[in-house]
C-alpha cells in the first residue's frame, strides 16, 4: 500500500476531524486577511535613507571633497548595508544607502542618524535624512523660475509660501528644496561713527543679534 493511498484512507476514516480542521484554518486565514495591510503602492524596495546636504554657493569639487565623500566614509560602515551611490551638484549633497531585507527599519534609522551626527563638516552646511517612506515616497520635482524676480526672491518665496502650503497637504511627508539665494543683510560699519556715539564693535554686534534672536 503506497503512502498516498494510506493518507487518502485516513482522510476519509476521520473525516470529521479533517472537516473541523479545515473550518479552523479558514477561520484563520480569514482573520488574516482582514488584518492584513493594504497599500496602493506597496514598498517592494529595499529600505532606502538619504542624507540630503545643503552647502549654499559652492562648488561641484568643494562640495563632493568636503561634504559628500566624509559623509560616505561615515556611513559606509552601517551593518545591514547593501550599496550607496552619491551625487555632488552645485551646493548640494544627496548620499543614498540601500539595506538588505533584513534589517530593522527602526535601527536603520537610528544607526544613520548617529553616523552622520558624528561627520565632521563645514561651517555653513546644513544637513536632513530623508523622510520615513519608501522608494515610491519621491513624487514629483519642481522649480520656481520668475521673468522679474530675483534669486534671492523666489528662494523666500519657495521657503515660506510654497513650502507651507505644500506641507499642510495630506500625504506630503516632507518637502526638500535646494538651490538659489539666501536674503542677507549686510552692516557696514563707521569707524568714525562709532567713536562719535561712543559704541564699540562688540556692542554693535550683540545688538544686532539680540534683535535677530
Amino acid at each position: 500500500m503506497s503512502v498516498f493511498t494510506s493518507f487518502i484512507r485516513g482522510v476519509v476514516e476521520k473525516r470529521v476531524l479533517v472537516i473541523f480542521a479545515c473550518i479552523v484554518l479558514l477561520g484563520l486565514g480569514m482573520l488574516s486577511l482582514s488584518k492584513l495591510p493594504i497599500q496602493p503602492y506597496p514598498g517592494v524596495a529595499p529600505l532606502t535613507i538619504q542624507a540630503i546636504s545643503q552647502w549654499p554657493g559652492r562648488s561641484t569639487t568643494e562640495v563632493e571633497q568636503q561634504v559628500t565623500i566624509p559623509i560616505e566614509n561615515a556611513l559606509a560602515g552601517i551593518p545591514g548595508l547593501q550599496a550607496f551611490r552619491s551625487v555632488s551638484l552645485f551646493g548640494l549633497s544627496v548620499v543614498t544607502l540601500k539595506f538588505n531585507d533584513t534589517i530593522d527599519p527602526f535601527q536603520a534609522r537610528q544607526r544613520f542618524v548617529a553616523a552622520l551626527s558624528n561627520v565632521n563638516l563645514p561651517s555653513g552646511v546644513l544637513s536632513s535624512i530623508s523622510p520615513d517612506s519608501d522608494a515610491t515616497g519621491e513624487i514629483m520635482r519642481y522649480e520656481v523660475k520668475s521673468d522679474f524676480a530675483s534669486s534671492s526672491q523666489l528662494k523666500t518665496l519657495q521657503n515660506y509660501e510654497i513650502y507651507k502650503e505644500l506641507k499642510q497637504t495630506p500625504g506630503v511627508a516632507d518637502v526638500s528644496s535646494f538651490g538659489g539665494k539666501v536674503r542677507q543683510y549686510q552692516v557696514i560699519i563707521s569707524s568714525e561713527s562709532l567713536q562719535a556715539k561712543g559704541v564699540t564693535i562688540i556692542q554693535l554686534i550683540n545688538a544686532l543679534t539680540s534683535a535677530n534672536s
